[in-house]
Formats: structure tokens, C-alpha cells, sequence
């Protein structure tokens, strides 16, 4: 562990590291080249952030200090990224919407913290730790595969990532080498479980209301889309993924949806 631990992580740092990541990843999620794929994931996704997390902790010197830098770092972080969105985005202040679940994993991060600094022991209890971020990771592996199985080679770096993250973390943070080998196991079943009840493909529908309807859908490979007799719209996950549907009437009426794919479901927003 010692090059995981190379110094003390004071608050000055905490501080820059959490400025330099909420920029960093609000770059990246706007950029439209990256757009579905592992460049904009960690603006998704919590398997970057567990690694960030994880390096704050354990160059902590007491379970306090690591609740309150880990804790710091998400509080500056995350509605930053969302902030610097703010003018590049259609949605505009309504972006923060999806802040809800980062404020949610901000909060935990103070008992998670406090968990996480149990690594250092470097004992069963580190093991069992350790455990569970190796489940986690096996799980979003296992999304990862999906992903990069409809679309190849998206999401293929986000994948190896998950894996290489769970070997680091045997590797750098334990010693023995059969904790080790229940580390890597727990990543395995965990991947081979979730890939056999993950359900990749799953609908939503919506309603447009009165009027002959015409749409157009910004990337069709993200979500199949049928548009019925009644005016009722069936959306079906093809890939995960974000886009843009658009529907006019014949008066000029338009309706905008954010449409989102994630982890085989379908997440519709609407732009006010």
C-alpha cells in the first residue's frame, strides 16, 4: 500500500483534487465526441469516484479525518461538474435534477468513510471491506459488458477499468495472498451473477396528447421508438446511452424529451 499512501492528504489537496475532477469531468460530459462512452461515464457512474474516495482514506490518519475530507471532496465535486454544465445545457439550473443522487451518495459518504478506513487494517475486516466494493464493481463490470456487447468498443475502457480497479485494490491494499484470492473471487461470481439477472432491455411509454405527431430521435441506436394510433409513445432500451426526441405537430407544437439508457432501463425527462 505504501504507493497508494505516499504522503499525507491534507485539506489543501482534498480541496484542489475535488476542483480538478468536477472540471475535468464536466469537460469530458460536454464534449459531444465522447458522448456513450467510458470518457463520459464517470460523470454517470461511481467507479472513478470509489477510486478517489479510497486514495483520500487511506492517507488519512484517523476514521474522522477520512469521514470528513471523503465527505468534503463529494460536497465541492459533484454539484460543481453539474454548475459548469449549466450554460452548455438545454436543461439549463434543471440539470441539477440529477444532483438528487449525488447529494444522496455525498451524505453516505461520511458512514461510508468511516467503513472504508477498516482497509487499512489490512485483516479479515479489510477483507469483507474490501468485499463489498468488489461486488459492486463485479455488478457494474457486468453493465459494462452489456453496453460494450450492443456497441462495441464503447464502454469497453469503462469495463476493463471495473476489473483492473477490484485487482488493485486486492493487490495494493492487501497482503495476504488468500484475502487476495477472495477478492478476486467475490469480483467474479459477482460479475457472473449479474450478467445472468440483468435484464438489458426494458420500456417506458409517455403520452402526446391530441394532434397527427412526427418524430425524430437525435441517436437511434439508443432506444427503439414507436409512436401508436393513440398518440402513446413506446420506448425500448437498445443501449445505454442519452438522446434527444423531438416531436411536432402538424400547428408546430413541439415536445422535447431527454431520453437516457442506463443499466438496461429507460429514464425520460423533459426539457420546461
Amino acid at each position: 500500500m505504501k504507493s497508494f499512501t505516499t504522503q499525507k492528504m491534507s485539506w489543501g489537496k482534498v480541496i484542489l483534487l475535488a476542483l480538478a475532477t468536477a472540471v475535468l469531468t464536466a469537460v469530458l460530459k460536454l464534449i459531444p465526441f465522447f458522448n456513450n462512452t467510458s470518457f463520459q461515464d464517470i460523470a454517470i457512474n461511481p467507479e472513478c469516484w470509489i477510486l478517489f474516495a479510497v486514495f483520500i482514506i487511506v492517507n488519512c490518519k484517523g476514521w474522522k479525518e477520512a469521514a470528513g475530507k471523503t465527505f468534503v471532496f463529494f460536497l465541492i465535486s459533484q454539484p460543481l461538474i453539474y454548475l459548469i454544465q449549466v450554460p452548455f445545457s438545454r436543461l439549463g439550473f434543471g440539470i441539477f435534477q440529477y444532483y438528487k443522487y449525488w447529494f444522496i451518495a455525498t451524505l453516505l459518504t461520511l458512514p461510508g468513510a468511516v467503513i472504508a478506513y477498516q482497509v487499512r487494517r489490512k485483516d479479515r475486516l479489510s477483507v469483507a471491506v474490501l468485499s463489498v466494493a468488489a461486488a459492486f464493481l463485479g455488478y457494474m463490470s457486468a453493465t459494462y459488458f452489456l453496453s460494450v456487447k450492443a456497441s462495441f468498443p464503447n464502454h469497453l475502457l469503462s469495463l476493463c477499468f471495473c476489473i483492473v480497479l477490484a485487482l488493485f485494490f486486492a493487490f495494493a491494499l492487501l497482503e495476504n495472498k488468500y484475502h487476495r484470492a477472495v477478492i478476486i473471487g467475490v469480483l467474479i461470481v459477482s460479475m457472473a451473477v449479474s450478467l445472468i439477472i440483468l435484464k438489458p432491455v426494458s420500456s417506458q411509454t409517455l403520452q402526446l396528447g391530441e394532434g397527427n405527431w412526427s418524430y425524430s430521435l437525435e441517436d437511434p441506436s439508443v432506444a427503439d421508438v414507436v409512436l401508436k394510433q393513440d398518440n402513446s409513445v413506446s420506448l425500448t432500451a437498445n443501449r445505454k446511452g442519452t438522446t434527444l426526441l423531438t416531436f411536432v405537430n402538424e400547428t408546430g407544437d413541439k415536445k422535447e424529451f431527454y431520453i437516457t439508457v442506463s443499466n438496461g432501463s429507460v429514464y425520460i425527462n423533459t426539457f420546461e
